[in-house]
Formats: C-alpha cells, sequence, structure tokens
C-alpha cells in the first residue's frame, strides 16, 4: 500500500480555480474540445476541459501522493455524501447530491481533473487488439483485468476507485491527487466500494474477485456439481478511508465481485460460492450465512434491499446455475432464509446474474434486466417484481439484435416513478411507467456516422440531475430529455481514456465524476459535459489510436547500483534459452559462483514460515496450489551475466544481482508470469498468462470440445532490456495463456497458447517469424484442444529435421511439429490408457536426446467415485513417436490444477517425484524399469511436481517446503534442508557452485551446493 502520512500542509486556496473554472465554461465556444493544439498528456492538460482528449505519446510521471486536503477541510466534507451504502449509491441507482450555498466553488460549479491511475496501459493494451480480434471482447477483457468496471463511489470529500488492476485507490475529491492506494489478492474493478463511519472512523469496504473458473471448477460443473466462480484468493477488504490502513479481511471461497449493502452495522454479501453473508461491518466477523438454491451464484449482480410492511429486510440478487432472482429474509442476521425465488423464462449467458437490480421503495417493486433467448432470437426482458412477493407486476421483452461480448444486461434506474433502461443487444434506450410498464419513449443511440455493426451498448445506469437524463456507453456521455426521450446532447471523446462500460457518473453539486475501463478517472463540470459535443463537428480531433507511437514501458524501478560488475557478471553462463536448463530438465552449468548465500523476497512475498492462504477455507492442497499461482515465483529462475532473472505470479518480472540478491529492477505486468525467463545476449524474455476459463469456455469444456481455451486474461510475451528492465516487445497472443515457457531455437521463440495455436516470434525483435505465422502476425497452425502450461522442448532427428514436442489436452496428446516446415510430423495419444481430462496440457516433456527419446508423465485411470488417480510414465521414441514404454508409478487422491510430475534425465536415468504416493523415483531410461525409490515426508498437500537438479552424482529434489538431497545411484536420503514456504513448480538452477531457486511463497533463495547437500562442515 502507498499512502501520504506527514501532517496537512497549507490548504490549496481556490479562487484562481473557481475563475478559470468559470471563465472556461462560460467563454468556451463550441469546437474548444476540436482545439487542442498538442493533445499529449502532461500533467497541466490533465487539470484542463482537454482531460478526455489527450493522446499517450509520452510516459506520465510517477502518481505522487498527497493529503486529504478535502476530507481535512470541514466545509468540503460536509458538502460530500456522507457515506456510500451500494451500488449507486441508494436503492433506486441515482447518485445524484445537490450541495448547499456554502459548499466550495469546485462543487457549487464544477473543476476539471483527470487521475491517470493506469497510466498508458491503456493504449498499450490496445496492441492487443491486432491478435485478439473482437474490440468488444477486447473491451470487456480490459475492464475486467485493468480498469474501473462500475463506477466511483464518493464520500466525505475522497473519491474510492477499484481497478481490474486488483487496486484500491482513494483520490481527492476537488484535485484528482492521490491520497493512497492498497494492492489486493485478485482484480477488484467489477465492484464499487462501500464507504461508512464505524465506530468513529472513515472505513471503505472493497468487494473483490476474479470472474474465472479452475479447471477444477469447469470439472465440476461438467459433473453437474455445484462449483464456484472465481479462481484466485477472493473477499471482502475493509480499509481505513484516510489512511488506507487494512482493518480486516473477509476470505470467501467464490468471488466477492458483487458490490455488497450496508445498512445499521452490517454488510449484506453474496458470492459467486453460492453463498450469502452476514457481517459485522466493524470487524468482519461472520454473524449470518445462506446458501442460494442450487449454490447458485451471483456475477455481478450487486445486491439491494427493501423492508416490507410487516418489517422483514429483505436483500435482492441474481444468480446463475440454477438462474433465479432471489430474495433473502436477513431479519435475523444470525439465521437469514429464503424470502422468495423468481425464475425468470428464457434466460441465458450469463443473466439474471450480472444485472444488479434497482429497487422503487415507494411503489415496492424491484426492477431488473434480464438477458433472453426466444425462439431463437436474442431479447432483453425488462421486468417488475414485487418485492414482498416476488410475484411479477409486469414484463417487456423489448427486443434484440445481437448478444454482447461480457456483460449482456443494463443496470436500471428508477426516478419520480419512471424506469430509466438500456437495451445492449438492439442499442436503444428505454422510459417506463415503473408502476405499469407502459413504454413512454424509445431512443436510438446509433448516429449516422458509426462504422457498419457497431451497436451502442448502454450497460451503466443514468442519472437525474435537474431534469435531464444522463448516462455513459462506448465514447459517449448522453443527455436526454426524461420526458420525451429527445437527445439534447452526446459529448464524444476519441476513445483514448474517456471509454465507459458499466461506468455510473456521479454528480455531487455542478461536478461530474466518472471512472472508465482504462483505469483513469475524470472529473468535470456537469454544465461542460451537457451542452459541448467533445470531438464532433466538422473538424474532430483526428486521433487513430493505432497510428500512436507509444514509448517503451519503462520498469517500476532500476538500481543501476545494484548492477554487477563486469568481472562479477563474467562468473556466470552469458545466457539461458531453456526451461530448467535444457533438453534434459537439467539445470545445470559448471560455470558459476561460490559462497553466494542470500533470500530476497518479491511483491506481496508471505513470511516463508506462514501456512497456505485461506488454508482453513480451502485445504491444504488446494490453498497451496492457488498460493503459488497468487504470489509465487511462476516455475525456474534463470542466472546469466551476474544477473537472476526470475518471474512472478504477482505480475512482475524482476531481476536481481545473483551475487547479493539486491533488486535492479521490478517490470509490471497485466497477467501473472508463470514462465522460467529466458536470457539471450540481448534480451531477456518471459511468458505471461493465467490457467483458468472464462464462463463460456466452461461450457466447451463440459463437451469436451477442441475449441476449448485455457486462459481468462491478456496472455504476453515480453521481451525486455537485461540490464535495465526497459521493454524492447511485447506479443500478446490472442486469447489463449502463453504461460509456459517458450523453446528458443535458432534465434525464434516457439510456443503453443492456450488455444493450441503454435505461435513464433524472433527472440530479439518480437516479429512474427513465417512459416508459422501469417502476413497479419497470426499462426498459421492450429493443433486443436488446448495448451495449459507445457513447455515446449526440441528433439533433433538425427540427420533430419528438428521437431517441438509439445502436450495438448482435448484431444490429450504429445505432438511433434517441424520447426522449418510448419508441419506436424507425429502424434501420440496413449490409445488403450484412460488419461486424465487435463491431459498432456500440464508438463512439459523431457528429452533423451542421446537415446532418441521423449519422455513424460500422466495422469491416468481417474477414479470420480474413490477420488483416486495413477501417475503415469513413458517414453516416445522421438523421431517416430511410437511408445517404447510405460511404467505404472504410485496413485493417490486427484490433484487439483494442471499438475504432473516433470522428469529430469541424466545419462540413462530418469529421475522425478510423484507427490501422489510421497516418493522420488529413479527409472531406467531405456526400459522404463524402476531402479529404485525413495519416500519422502512433506506436509499434506503441499505438492512439488517440478524436476531436481542432479549434481556431482547428487539429486536435489524440491519436495514441499524442503530441498531433499539423495544419492543418485542408489536413492539413499543423505540430506534434507527446510526453506520454507512450498516448491510447486519451483525447479532449481545450479550454476558453479551455487543453486538458485524461487518458491510459491514469492521468495527467491541462492545457496551454496554444499549447504543444500549437506556437505557444508566437511
Amino acid at each position: 500500500m502507498k499512502s501520504f502520512r506527514r501532517k496537512r500542509g497549507s490548504k490549496t486556496a481556490f479562487v484562481v480555480l473557481v475563475a478559470a473554472v468559470l471563465m472556461t465554461i462560460s467563454s468556451m465556444p463550441q469546437a474548444r474540445a476540436q482545439e487542442v493544439i498538442d493533445p499529449t498528456c502532461r500533467p497541466d492538460l490533465l487539470k484542463s476541459a482537454d482531460i478526455f482528449f489527450c493522446i499517450g505519446r509520452e510516459d506520465l510521471p510517477p502518481i505522487q501522493f498527497g493529503p486529504p486536503d478535502t476530507f481535512l477541510d470541514v466545509r468540503a466534507r460536509r458538502a460530500f455524501p456522507q457515506q456510500w451504502d451500494q451500488l449507486g449509491a441508494d436503492q433506486r441507482h441515482n447518485p445524484v447530491f445537490p450541495v448547499p450555498d456554502t459548499a466550495p466553488a469546485f462543487l457549487r460549479f464544477g473543476t476539471f481533473w483527470a487521475a491517470p491511475l493506469t497510466g498508458l496501459d491503456f493504449q498499450r493494451l490496445g496492441r492487443a487488439l491486432e491478435t485478439f480480434g473482437n474490440p468488444e471482447s477486447w473491451g470487456s477483457k480490459t475492464a475486467q483485468n485493468l480498469g474501473n468496471v462500475m463506477g466511483v463511489s464518493a464520500a466525505q470529500g475522497i473519491v474510492y476507485v477499484q481497478l481490474g488492476r486488483h487496486e484500491i485507490w482513494a483520490l481527492d475529491g476537488a484535485t484528482g491527487e492521490a491520497i493512497w492506494n492498497a494492492d489486493l489478492t485478485t482484480a477488484a474493478g467489477m465492484g464499487q466500494a462501500i464507504v461508512q463511519e464505524v465506530e468513529g472512523r472513515l472505513t471503505v469496504f472493497v468487494p473483490s474477485g476474479d470472474a474465472s473458473f479452475t479447471v477444477q471448477n469447469a470439472i465440476d460443473f461438467s459433473n453437474g456439481e455445484p462449483h464456484d466462480r472465481g479462481a484466485n484468493f477472493t473477499g471482502l477488504y475493509a480499509f481505513d478511508g484516510v489512511t488506507g490502513r487494512l482493518r480486516w479481511r473477509f476470505a470467501t471461497k467464490g468471488a466477492a465481485r458483487p458490490t455488497p449493502v450496508y445498512r445499521n452495522g452490517k454488510l449484506y454479501l453474496a458470492t459467486s460460492g453460492g453463498e450469502f453473508f452476514v457481517l459485522d461491518a466493524a470487524t468482519g466477523k461472520q454473524l449470518g450465512t445462506f446458501i442460494n438454491p442450487g449454490e447458485g451464484f451471483p456475477g455481478l449482480a450487486s445486491l439491494n434491499w427493501y423492508e416490507t410492511d410487516d418489517g422483514r429486510l429483505l436483500l435482492f440478487y441474481g444468480t446463475i446455475r440454477p438462474r433465479r432472482i432471489l430474495a433473502v429474509d436477513a431479519t435475523d442476521p444470525a439465521a437469514p432464509v429464503l424470502g422468495w425465488s423468481y425464475t425468470p423464462p428464457s434466460a441465458t449467458a450469463n443473466a439474471p446474474g450480472d444485472t444488479p437490480v434497482a429497487i422503487d421503495p415507494d411503489l415496492g417493486l424491484v426492477f431488473t434486466t434480464v438477458f433472453s433467448s426466444v425462439s431463437g432470437q436474442f431479447t432483453l426482458n425488462v421486468l417488475a417484481l414485487d418485492a414482498a412477493t416476488g410475484t411479477v407486476q409486469w414484463s417487456d421483452f423489448a427486443g434484440g439484435q445481437d448478444s454482447p461480448p461480457g456483460y449482456k444486461g443494463s443496470v436500471p434506474m428508477v426516478h419520480n416513478g419512471r424506469l430509466y433502461v438500456g437495451n445492449t443487444s438492439n442499442g436503444r434506450y428505454r422510459a417506463y411507467e415503473a408502476a405499469t410498464g407502459a413504454l413512454l419513449w424509445e431512443a436510438d443511440l446509433a448516429e449516422a456516422d458509426d462504422p457498419p455493426g457497431l451497436v451502442h451498448r448502454q450497460r451503466a445506469a443514468a442519472v437525474f440531475f435537474e431534469g435531464k437524463l444522463i448516462f455513459a456507453e462506448g465514447r459517449d456521455i448522453h443527455t436526454f430529455d426524461p420526458d420525451t426521450g429527445q437527445e439534447l446532447n452526446r459529448f464524444e471523446t476519441p476513445g483514448t481514456f474517456g471509454v465507459w462500460g458499466i461506468n455510473q457518473p456521479v454528480i455531487i453539486g455542478r461536478l461530474m465524476i466518472l471512472g472508465s475501463i482504462s483505469g483513469w478517472v475524470f472529473a468535470a463540470p456537469v454544465d461542460y459535459i451537457t451542452n459541448f459535443p467533445g470531438v464532433r463537428g466538422e473538424n474532430p480531433l483526428p486521433i487513430p489510436t493505432s497510428d500512436v507511437t507509444l514509448p517503451p514501458q519503462l520498469p517500476d524501478f532500476f538500481n543501476p547500483l545494484a548492477l554487477p560488475t563486469a568481472q562479477e557478471a563474467n562468473q556466470f553462463p552469458g545466457t539461458w534459452l531453456a526451461y530448467a536448463g535444457g533438453q534434459e530438465h537439467n539445470g545445470v552449468a559448471a560455470q558459476g559462483p561460490s559462497n553466494v548465500s542470500w533470500q530476497t523476497a518479491l511483491n506481496s512475498a508471505l513470511p516463508l514460515d506462514a501456512r497456505p492462504m485461506d488454508e482453513g477455507l480451502y485445504g491444504t492442497e488446494i490453498a497451496t496450489h492457488m498460493t503459488h499461482l497468487a504470489y509465487g515465483v511462476g516455475t525456474g529462475v534463470s542466472p546469466a551475466r551476474g544477473i537472476l532473472f526470475v518471474g512472478s505470479d504477482r505480475y512482475t518480472i524482476n531481476a536481481l544481482n545473483a551475487l547479493t540478491g539486491r533488486k535492479i529492477w521490478r517490470f509490471r505486468t497485466i497477467n501473472a508470469n508463470f514462465g522460467q525467463p529466458l536470457v539471450t545476449p540481448s534480451t531477456v524474455i518471459v511468458s505471461g498468462g493465467d490457467p483458468w476459463m472464462n464462463l463460456g469456455q466452461t461450457g466447451r469444456f463440459r463437451s469436451n470440445s477442441p475449441a476449448t481455451v485455457i486462459g481468462d486474461s491478456f496472455p504476453t510475451v515480453h521481451g525486455l532490456d537485461p540490464e535495465t528492465g526497459k521493454e524492447k516487445w511485447t506479443v500478446y497472443s490472442s486469447s489463449g495463456t502463453s504461460a509456459m515457457t517458450p523453446l528458443y531455437h535458432d534465434g525464434n521463440l516457439y510456443w503453443v497458447n492456450g488455444e493450441a495455436r503454435v505461435w513464433a516470434v524472433n527472440a530479439d525483435t518480437g516479429e512474427p517469424m513465417a512459416p508459422f505465422m501469417n502476413i497479419d502476425g497470426l499462426p498459421t497452425l492450429s493443433l486443436g484442444g488446448f495448451n495449459a502450461i507445457s513447455s515446449a522442448n526440441i528433439y533433433r532427428v538425427p540427420g533430419g529435421p528438428d521437431l517441438m514436442i509439445v502436450g495438448t489436452a482435448m484431444p490429450n496428446r504429445i505432438w511433434a511439429i517441424d520447426l522449418a516446415a510448419a508441419q506436424v510430423v507425429w502424434t501420440h495419444d496413449l490409445a488403450g490408457v484412460n488419461t486424465y481430462v487435463t491431459g498432456f496440457a500440464a508438463v512439459p516433456p523431457t528429452i533423451g536426446q542421446s537415446k532418441g527419446m521423449v519422455i513424460s508423465t500422466v495422469l491416468a485411470d481417474a477414479d470420480t467415485t474413490t477420488g483416486a488417480v495413477t501417475m503415469l510414465a513413458f517414453a516416445l521414441d522421438g523421431k517416430t513417436g511410437e511408445l517404447l514404454w510405460t511404467e505404472y508409478l504410485g496413485e493417490g487422491v486427484i490433484p487439483t490444477g494442471f499438475t504432473g510430475a516433470v522428469p529430469l534425465v541424466d545419462k540413462s536415468v530418469v529421475y522425478l517425484h510423484n507427490p501422489l504416493d510421497k516418493a522420488i523415483t529413479a527409472l531406467d531410461a531405456i526400459s522404463g524399469t524402476v531402479r529404485w525409490q525413495a519416500a519422502v515426508t512433506a506436509p499434506d498437500g503441499q505438492y512439488s511436481w517440478c524436476p531436481g537438479v542432479v549434481t556431482g552424482n547428487k539429486l536435489i529434489q524440491p519436495v514441499g517446503p524442503d530441498l531433499y538431497t539423495l544419492d543418485a545411484k542408489t536413492g539413499v536420503v543423505l540430506n534434507q534442508l527446510r526453506v520454507g514456504g512450498s516448491f510447486t513448480y519451483n525447479n532449481p538452477s545450479v550454476v558453479g557452485k551455487t543453486l538458485y531457486i524461487g518458491n510459491s511463497w514469492g521468495w527467491v533463495t541462492a545457496l551454496p551446493v554444499d549447504v543444500v547437500i549437506g556437505e557444508a562442515s566437511q
């Protein structure tokens, strides 16, 4: 967390500011926004009327943190809303707040500011459009993983902004200057912060959670069992609203994305784990819980409330799987019960689980929109239910056109007896008589100059301000006459940073504040927004974002004093070019230092003696696995030229001084960095992605479809300058994960991504390479099925082609691909073996080049009744794919995630650790017979799937929190060294006499090999 914690300085005078604002509004010509001479985003421009029109041509200065001036000014603080109890601030979803005549001028007249919380990341992500394809799907993905989705909250002079980039920000309401920010474990942009004074302290409650499904979630869904949504650690956080200090965190199993409701000292929360909770707002203590019918779960359906005539307190939200609208009776907070349940007819996709309902307490009605399919046609069902009973009062199928990507509903707003709602399927906006459902008017949001196929999708709720209806969608902020449906003004932005998803405006006095999917927050006088056209007109500002040359992304920090000297660098290998060191997965290099010992914690690392995060909620195995994917060092670490390069699942790439552990630079990424860094003479390459699925892919997974895709965020492969961490190039590999380490071969990188497409780029430039890539920079070869974390290896056919060897699932298959011709040479699927649903997508194949073999493992013969599965090792002929041998190893409980033992080969022996039966096994590489097997101990559930290393006739194998050393010939255990945390996918690298290894708790360790093997005193 970053925060400003000095004593308050002198209050900024508002005289000049007020004069400037009044002069701007009164004298601004109709085409003001078109006259921006230099629209480059600069600090001064971000305080002007041109905030919506800037272009990121150069990096902005780092965000500075300052005191909460507006909060500290009693007059200003009191003019703001004093609390924020739910989505949209009230039951009707109309966050409009008049201010007294004594309010500060910035509220009485409005002011301009923009808070560029995500810098140029939105424009940088625009490069992903080249491979991602659908711009709307790209926008939905960007909103979830980067920006603000549901809008901002404001209370007592502070604006609170939740971001998909797992952050919560507090901004000064007058200036937009940052007061503090805090990092959450997972996405936070899909909820809206709740703000209340609790025990005399301003407190902000932050719901968090991702929209993904783990493979286990998908398996449960496939088996018709209740399942959760949310792959990361999720929950509700409580922060001090002024300082940002964490007060408490309530962990949930399943995403806590929906905005909760605060009422009378209690918080009411619904999660994607199928549960409803009542919490004490002061302590986070659970007071009561309720399990949804069928364990259905909400998506973005934030809660609302209603008190019946007989005094019952009802909380409302929608769910999917099954699709219902629920009213939970929480009159007794210790024992919530079902008040009523309604199943909307013809609901489809994520309806009704995504739309927050609006309540008119005077009418006693609940309003929502339900995306539906009637007789094969998409339509939006606008629905009014009796709040006390759930009886349908009226329903209107409002027509449709297509199925929008992502969020398909529209958040309703009710005011003065009228319901206002958009239709995302056909781009129209409607007003109804709230009591009867009589249609008052309908407006088409289309413009004459819209490109073909564009639909204006109004997802966010409108606000009602001084006889005007105002709402934001796409690049437009609309102003309508609420009586006639006539559009009075359309304020249009160029879409560089001002892009609106489900972002509802907040109006305090005459100041409008609006979050965006870019992660930027804008404030402007409402009169400016409702009276001027933005970039429209005869000479619109030409901003083709694809033509803007973006500066390379810089690291978060760079400490040149931590760089190794030339003499120190020369002690190390010059490059590191393969996962686990090479074909045999034995990461050992003779050249390297001795007497090196240090431990370094990466960003957000957990203490090494800590238990897995939320272990009590998930159990040890799942919690350990999740901890790795949330905090861990991805796989291996790579020492080269005196620098240790480390990918982190905490969204960073790191460079450490390999001799001291000092941090040289850290590069921030949009996704986890699971792959092992590759280091060429001029570039360090790190691959990123997640092993999860979105909602639609779980349906494909259930159908065992070869169209199933793994990966629910932006997959990346970054090329960085090794010394400075400065971005050289970034490849966005469509929609499938790139978590696996690429194969480096003859200056190029090759990998099969989460949609089983074969990618090939130049390692130093990122340029696509034929014949695997076409002139549009897209793969020409698609295998079908998916890959998750199977890092490709290379088999060199004697006298023949070089083959890339990689595994996939759906179909479960090992592939050999000619790297010169971009053609499949052979495949193998272990016919007759009942391979597990994760197939070969979880294990990087090992190559025994001198023996002509491909060696790997797969889970087999899963028994869903007993929950048991067996680890099977096998070998294939590298040239033909012919099966050479199989060896069934021990069995155990089916593990979570994409898992399988990764073998290492040394001479004629295959070594691997099988956590299922807690044994390290040595196999004869030629026959597959067991040479020896050694029992090991590890805390139950702390599984290690990585290869070890063989050095000096000793096998060093990570097992749980320990490093085991065994005699490589006999299997006798020689030493067991406790490091702490856990090693899940973390293979060691040994250079000279030093072992380097990352772990699942986010630490990197360097130790003398003699210490590891227990011979330091000899």
